[in-house]
Parts: structure tokens; sequence; C-alpha cells
């Protein structure tokens, strides 16, 4: 309901008929309004410091140029009463940066500076009432990320109409240009207004839905969820807030903790403490669940996963603000098929979680036909000083197979191996970088063949590349050491140490020959510096060579 209060004084003319038992009366006069206050239970704004002066008769009201105050700015009034009972008001009024944000009292506030102009139109007639708010929003400007960013000159149109529908309904609709547009449907419940059902669609006209509930639907070219976290805050004021039922949207990119999806179709509708989803895009293809709690926690069963490619550096202004720790949710996902730079390695199954500073990778397995491998290790510190530290079980079936699936395609054929290790890097998981690589691995391979190695790929088979050698050695032992060479195994323990690998026992033994090697590798640099001692198998003899090979010339050649 509303109230009214303040100071006023009241003159008053009339005319009563004697004769006719007061048929004919007429009255007229006015009545000057001295700071007065009107104020709603609902979410209307109250109106306060009202001052002017109304005129009114036996069967009209009229008020011009009365002033008042929202939210303590000026706003100017005008009302007059019709034939059919409807009281008319139009209230002018200036939105600056300042009243909006004394409204809003969130952070997408900050985003807004300047002022516009705005109108609106009430028309009440008990228990009816309805109001239209306009604006062109000319000369307000947005930093919000797209699409409702917008320069102080640019047009953008808002309307928002209410309806009261007796005592305990109204309706809203709010549009704001093609963005963006809501028809809300409010019931009265135990004196609170809630929301009965509704429509939110972006991009298009908001329709009344016959359930209940809230819909969420439209499509939008491009969404980033990491600039919208740092803007939206907690919303104040139960009535305000609209509970989404259902969703159904289709995004042309999406930005989310610092990646890209392209394409997405998202349905979701809510389950007990979360949501459930289904996500199509070119990335991510399946069943999604959101469940709160803690930083919450993401259960997908996906067809396939594709990386995402690093989302483009920003530009708009939302990035200035200060960002807040990232939290990632606890992590427990399935992909039948999964690729990483047009890498397809696989079956993934990731199961992941925070711990107090560090974030616990309790298990990583990818497998395919030529490989399973299976990891855990932790993510430490890696909200400030991020270090990963990974256990590794590598094994591989298919030597060749795998190489090619990793993209070095023609460097060994067949083969199987076994790798064990424990390697360590600065920086989160998905930032690798060698020039910081620690650790120690074991290798063990079995019943392969070395192909032709092209220089500078295959870091670590680069050790191998025993086609190089005769070029530097006296004696001729093309026949062994030329492209092919057929292993029945290879050994070896090694160290890597800021990106330098060195062993001291790597053994490679086949029909032809038996390799031993000592030295260092620069995977960065791609350098070599070896020792290197070779046993040829030559009838029944054997002979030794030894001979001192490294540094850049052997990577070169």
């Amino acid at each position: 309901g509303w109230q009214a209060s303040g100071d006023g004084k009241l003159t008053i003319n009339m005319h009563i008929p004697l004769d006719t038992d007061g048929v004919g009366s007429k009255v007229k006069g006015s009545y000057i309004v001295s700071n007065g206050s009107i104020t709603s239970e609902g979410a209307n704004p109250d109106l306060t410091n009202i001052n002017g002066k109304l005129e009114y008769t036996e069967s009209s009201l009229r008020g011009q140029n009365v002033n008042a105050q929202i939210y303590g700015w000026p706003v100017q009034i005008s009302l007059a009463s019709g034939q059919d009972g409807w009281i008319h008001a139009s209230i002018k009024g200036r939105m600056t940066e300042a009243l909006i944000r004394q409204a809003a009292a969130s952070p997408w506030a900050e985003k807004l500076h300047g002022a516009a102009d705005w109108n609106a139109e009430i028309s009440v007639r008990k228990p009816e009432y309805n109001m239209v708010i306009t604006s062109s929003l000319v000369g307000l400007s947005s930093s919000l990320p797209p699409p409702f960013d917008k320069g102080a000159t640019d047009t953008l149109p808002l309307r928002i109409e209410r309806k009261l529908q007796g005592i305990r309904q109204d309706l809203t609709s709010v549009s704001l240009g093609d963005i963006i547009s809501a028809k809300l449907l409010r019931l009265g419940q135990g004196g609170v207004m809630q929301t009965e059902r509704g429509e939110i669609n972006l991009g298009g006209n908001a329709e009344l839905p016959a359930q209940t509930g809230v819909i969420l639907k439209g499509n939008i070219a491009h969404l980033d969820v990491d600039q919208w976290q740092t803007l939206i805050g907690d919303t104040k004021g139960e009535g305000s807030k609209v509970t989404i039922n259902s969703a159904s949207l289709g995004i042309g990119t999406l930005d989310i903790s610092g990646r890209r999806i392209n394409e997405l179709t998202l349905n979701a509708k809510p389950i007990t403490d979360g949501w459930q989803m289904n996500l199509q895009s070119r990335e991510i293809n399946g069943d999604v669940s959101w469940l709160r709690g803690g930083n919450g926690k993401i259960i997908a069963r996906l067809k396939s996963l594709i990386v995402p490619p690093a989302a483009p550096a920003k530009i708009s202004d939302a990035d200035t603000a200060v960002k807040k720790d990232r939290e990632y949710p606890a992590l427990d996902i399935v992909a039948e098929e999964f690729e990483v730079k047009q890498k397809k390695l696989g079956h993934l199954e990731l199961q992941a979680s925070e711990q107090s500073d560090s974030w616990r990778i309790e298990k990583l397995r990818i497998s395919n036909p030529d490989s399973i491998l299976s990891a855990d290790g932790e993510w430490l510190n890696w909200k400030h000083s991020p270090n990963t530290r990974m256990n590794i079980n590598w094994a591989i079936s298919d030597v060749g197979k795998t190489l090619e699936r990793f993209g070095y395609p023609n460097t060994v054929k067949g083969g199987n191996t076994d790798f064990i290790g424990q390697l360590n890097w600065p920086g989160s998981p998905h930032e690798f970088d060698v020039l910081g690589l620690n650790g120690t691995f074991k290798v063990d391979a079995r019943n392969g063949q070395i192909l032709q190695i092209e220089p500078g790929v295959a870091r670590l088979f680069s050790v191998l590349s025993l086609q190089n050698l005769p070029r530097r050695l006296t004696f001729d032992f093309r026949d062994v050491f030329s492209s092919g060479f057929v292993f029945d195994k290879v050994s070896a323990n090694a160290k890597i140490d800021h990106g330098v690998m060195s062993s001291n026992d790597f053994i490679m033994e086949g029909p032809a020959a038996r390799v031993e090697m000592k030295g260092e590798t620069d995977l960065h640099k791609e350098t070599q510096h070896l020792w290197v001692n070779v046993t040829p198998y030559i009838i029944s003899d054997s002979v030794t060579l030894a001979s001192m090979v490294g540094g850049p010339a052997v990577a070169a050649a």
C-alpha cells in the first residue's frame, strides 16, 4: 500500500444547493504540499520532499510542476484526473551515475558514467496501477562487458512497465534495445510479492509462459563469464531476486577461466543443490552437473572434450576491475574423446579438488589403444605462486603409434615402453614450460625400430638420433647406424634440472649393436653433449668404438 505524510495548506470553496438535497453541489479548491512524502511497501522508490500545488474540483484533480525527490535527486511531477476515474501522472527526472549506484548498490553500477533523462507515466485507479518508465540513455556511458557496453552518445532505448492487477498480482515488462527483454508475473503471498512465472529473453521479445517458473532463453554473440564474475554482487532485497527454472541459450563465443568456447548451445534445469546441463559446442559435448557447496563441484560425462583455446586478451574497461582470487570447483570429468592442440589422445578421466592452498589432482588417466597414462599430483600454492608436481606412470603398448598420436609420425615403429617419473614445473598444470622443468624418470622400452628422425622434433628421442653419428665417425658403420635401427631393449634413468636432461646409464641393445650413452640434452635449446659407446655385432667379433660427440653441432646435423 501507499502512505502519504507532510505539511500542507488546504483551501476550499463549496456551493451546495439547499433545495436539491445537495444534488448539483460544486467543490473547488487547492492544496499546497510542503515537504511531503509518499512511501510504498513494494519495490517502488519513495517520493520525498514533495512541494507544489494541487487543484481540485468535485470531479477532477490537477497538479502542474510539482517538485519532489527520488533517492534524494530532483524530479518534476504533473498530474491530472480523467473522466474514467483514472489519475494520470507524468514524472520527469535525470538518472545520474550517483543515483544509479545509490539505488543498485552493486559492483556493476560502478561501470556506468554520466547521466540520462527519463520519463515515467503513471496511471492509478484503485485497485489498478500502471507505470511506464522510458529513457534513451543518451548521456550515460557503460563499460560493462558486451553486449551491455555503450558510448555516451549512443541511443539504447530502455522501457520498464509495471501493471498492478489487483492488490495481489502485478506484471513487469522490461526491454533494453534489442539486447534483452523480460516479462515477470508476481503474486502476493504472505504479504510478499513472489515471482510466479516469466521469461527473460536475450536478443528477442519475452513472452509470458503458461507454466510456472522463470525461463531464460535466447541468443547472444559473446559472453565473458570472467568479467561478469567481478561485477555481480549480492542482490539486496528478497523481492528483487528471480529464480531461473530452466535455461536454453545459444552463445557464439563464451570466455570462461581464460579459455574460449565456440558455438555453444546450452540447455539447463535446476536439480537438488545445483544444475543439470547439456552442452553442445565445438569443444565440449555432453552432460554436466554443477553442485553447490564450498567452491562447488563439476561432474561431467562428455562424448568429446577439446581443450578450448586461450581467450583473446581483453581491452575493455571492465578488465581494469580488481579481480578476485579465482576459485576452482572440484572436478569429476570423464570424456570419451579427449583432444589437446589437434592431438586426439583418447579416453580421459580426471578427479581433482582444492585442499587448503593447494589443488589435489587425485586421478588423471588418459587411455587409448596404444597406451595408458596414469598420473596424480598437486597444484601447489595455486592462487599466488603456483607450482605443479606430478607422479606419472605411462604404459605404452605401441611407441610408434603413440608418438604419431602426439604429432611425431615415422619416428619409431612398434615397441612397448614403461615410463615412470616424478616431474615438477613452475606455473599451473596447463602452463607446462620445459625451461623450469625438473624431476626424474625411468624408461624401459622393448622390441621396436628407430626410424628417420627429423632434427628439432621429439626432444626425448633426439638423444637416440644415431643416424647422425656416422657423419662424425672416422670408421664406416653406416649399415649399423642408418635409419631403421632395430632394438630389443632400451633402458635409462634420467634427471631433469631446469630443462636440461642428463643420464649416465642409457643402454640400447639390438641385433646389430649395443649402444651406451652418457651426457646431457638441453630440451629447450635442442642441443646435446653426449659420450657414446657403440659395440657393433659383426659376425663373431666385437668392435668397440668410443667417441665424444656433443654440443650444438650434433643438434644441427
